[in-house]
């Protein structure tokens, strides 16, 4: 390959360079040499891109990058996205259907690329490791363990920084249209007070998208201090029980500690019972836990629109119909 002391070092990857092969691919630096045939048989657009007539590699000319006596096809994609974007293709052990563990940045990389490459089966597949994530229901959205998620979960956050995580995910999720995996994604970064910081330099916000994910914060901490308003109603009024009004206090000091102190605004989470486990009777308990469920429900049918989406109800929908037409 014809080079210059200017250009970067380019490399080949070596699980996805096949000698037979003849079709050569190059993503930034990185080199691929695949089967035409394979790739063609997954996805269409690049079938036609094969079918369409190639240039004649000329020698010296500088016209066209060669490797081997091919012309190497350029692909304006991260040169880590095309690498396991292939490898799902190519091998087929290393993206399997959930739950099989998978790194989340594979996810998103292929994902973006099954979409754009029209991979039909890849891009079901990795919508699927999604959607149990970022779920559409609110039972599912309460059964799913944030803590575990981070280590014992089959989708493995590579930096275990998950507000940037999901920040990529939402840059992905609006690439290929899948919107209903927005509204969680968006709440479990504004649920951080300092999310402007946590994300940096690794992910641009726009001034508009800044704009509504701080109006949307705002939204989070008064619906934090709804669904919590069921302290005012205790003790039952059938209650006369001391524990009960000593476990009462302790949960207005602990929510005074909170607005003094938490970096978290997270209406959605079920934290508060953490120190009334056991010690509430059964009346007030049953109480405590109805009304904030209530509150929490009233929140949740609401946490699309927060972020100008369309309502839960048109967003499944939306969700039914693409999987559908991958299917």
């Amino acid at each position: 390959m014809s080079s210059s002391a200017s250009q970067p070092e380019i490399k080949r990857v070596e699980d996805l360079w096949f000698p037979d092969a003849t079709l050569i691919l190059r993503a930034e630096n990185s080199l691929f040499r695949v089967h035409s045939g394979i790739l063609a048989a997954r996805s269409s657009v690049f079938r036609d891109m094969i079918a369409f007539p190639q240039p004649t590699p000329t020698k010296d000319s500088g016209e066209n990058e060669t490797v081997d006596g091919h012309v190497v096809v350029r692909l304006h994609d991260l040169a880590g996205e095309v690498e396991v974007f292939l490898r799902a293709i190519f091998d087929s052990s290393f993206f399997m259907p959930p739950r099989s563990p998978v790194e989340f940045h594979v996810v998103i990389g292929v994902m973006r690329l099954a979409h754009k490459y029209d991979v039909q089966y890849l891009f079901q597949r990795a919508l699927s490791h999604l959607d149990s994530m970022f779920q559409v229901q609110f039972a599912d959205f309460l059964a799913m363990d944030w803590g575990a998620a981070k280590d014992k979960d089959h989708v493995v956050f590579q930096s275990g920084d998950i507000t940037v995580d999901f920040s990529k995910a939402f840059r992905a999720a609006l690439e290929v249209g899948a919107l209903w995996l927005l509204p969680t994604a968006y709440y479990n970064i504004v649920r951080e007070s300092d999310f402007l910081v946590q994300l940096g330099a690794n992910c641009y916000l726009s001034p508009q998208e800044e704009k509504l994910f701080l109006a949307a914060q705002i939204k989070c901490l008064r619906a934090f201090v709804s669904t919590h308003r069921f302290m005012k109603l205790l003790p039952s009024p059938d209650c006369d029980s001391l524990q009960c009004t000593d476990t009462i206090t302790e949960g207005h000091d602990v929510l005074k500690r909170w607005s003094d102190d938490c970096a978290d605004m997270d209406p959605l989470g079920p934290w508060v019972f953490g120190f009334v486990d056991g010690t509430l009777c059964d009346g007030c308990e049953e109480l405590a836990r109805g009304k904030h469920r209530a509150a929490q429900e009233v929140f949740w049918d609401t946490l699309p629109t927060l972020f100008g989406l369309p309502t839960w109800d048109e967003l499944r929908e939306l969700r039914c119909k693409v999987i559908e037409e991958t299917a």
